[in-house]
């Protein structure tokens, strides 16, 4: 994958380290080919407000 490395000022390819102490099979960041410097790369999470909406009239 090619990211903005910060470290670097430019893209470059980054690729998943080798990851022991994630308990997942995977892991979330990716590390710069060039330098090394570690990018956490997640996922955009939307929060939605989920009451219902409450519509004020004025008195006729």
């Amino acid at each position: 994958m090619e990211l903005h490395c910060d470290t670097c000022a430019r893209l470059r390819l980054f690729e998943k380290p080798a990851c022991t102490d994630h308990p997942r099979a995977t892991c979330p960041d990716w590390a710069c080919t060039a330098c090394g410097e570690a990018t956490l790369v997640a996922p955009v999470i939307l929060l939605m407000d989920r009451r219902p909406r409450v519509l004020l009239r004025r008195a006729a």
